[in-house]
């Protein structure tokens, strides 16, 4: 078996080549579901030595968090799969995975039965990663990457996909392009289609768990978060601009939004059932989950969704007409 040695900011990986799989031997730190720590188990992956590699060298210290979003059950697939297997299939589905990154969403859609996925991604090395990793599992058929400068333009045909899915990525547009980007997406999909937000941090919400775990950012316009985030985050690095800060995801989504943008979309969340949703993925203490269940029982009253005051927001939308 052949043994290769790969550094990154924060650790030296050993990465042991045992054919149909890697196992990787951090010694140091790493990302783990977005924490930097020790990690100290043996990680095994499908992905091969070059595509570790291209991972490391975009990602830095976030190659593991992008192994274990397309590894680790309960991370991207429980959160994916259960929320739209409320309203809807993923089976034998066209999709559009917008903002598709290093490839982990795609390919975990096509673990849920996805007929076929197309990635679209800014970032060309993202989009490089991504195609080897669906070669890497076969899935390059079924699964493709492409690389698009603005979203707010897409080559493809309106009413083609089943599904649209934003998994993590609006928080990432900056704030003027969200609304052309979403109208865009919103002409490829098939009327009855659905489209998917999933880890999206809320602008409603008091804290910042996102970007610079500060309270208060998501209320204060940008000119005024930037200077503050700069000054007093310790989980950004200090001196970067304010395009980079909002590429970070510092500016997130809200529901009213997506709502102005896409005013004839349906949320279907609005029907109830966002309580026992959350409490069922994320199990908490029983005064929390009772007060979940009358918080939304009254914003139901005035057609909003419960995850429209989350600090994460998950949505769907259904397109009812052209």
């Amino acid at each position: 078996m052949e043994t290769t040695m790969i550094k990154t900011p924060s650790a030296e990986l050993r990465v042991v080549d045992s054919g149909n799989s890697r196992q990787i031997t951090i010694k140091g730190k790493a990302r783990h579901h977005g924490r930097l720590q020790t990690f100290l188990q043996t990680v095994e992956t499908p992905l091969s030595l070059h595509a570790l590699e291209m991972l490391v060298k975009e990602h830095g210290d976030w190659w593991l968090d992008e192994i274990e979003r397309r590894q680790d059950p309960t991370y991207l697939r429980r959160r994916l799969e259960s929320l739209i297997a409320r309203f809807g299939t993923v089976k034998d589905k066209k999709i559009l995975d917008m903002g598709s990154g290093g490839g982990s969403s795609a390919l975990v859609l096509m673990d849920l039965g996805a007929a076929s996925v197309q990635g679209v991604e800014p970032n060309g090395e993202l989009v490089n990663i991504a195609t080897v990793r669906a070669h890497d599992e076969g899935m390059s058929d079924h699964v493709s990457f492409t690389q698009i400068a603005d979203t707010s333009k897409l080559p493809f045909e309106s009413n083609s996909f089943d599904i649209v899915t934003f998994n993590a990525v609006l928080e990432h547009i900056p704030p003027a392009m969200r609304t052309p980007i979403l109208k865009e997406a919103w002409l490829c999909l098939k009327p009855g289609g659905l489209m998917v937000f999933t880890e999206t941090p809320n602008r409603v919400f008091p804290y910042d768990g996102h970007t610079s775990n500060l309270p208060l950012v998501p209320w204060m316009p940008l000119w005024l978060s930037y200077p503050f985030v700069k000054t007093f985050s310790r989980h950004v690095h200090g001196g970067q601009s304010k395009e980079a800060y909002v590429a970070q995801g510092l500016v997130g989504g809200s529901y009213r939004q997506i709502k102005r943008a896409l005013p004839k979309a349906v949320c279907l969340n609005a029907k109830g059932g966002d309580a026992l949703w959350k409490t069922t993925i994320h199990p908490t203490l029983f005064i929390i989950r009772y007060s979940l269940y009358v918080l939304e029982w009254f914003v139901n009253l005035f057609g909003w969704p419960l995850n429209a005051f989350m600090p994460m927001m998950d949505l769907v939308f259904k397109k009812t007409i052209c």
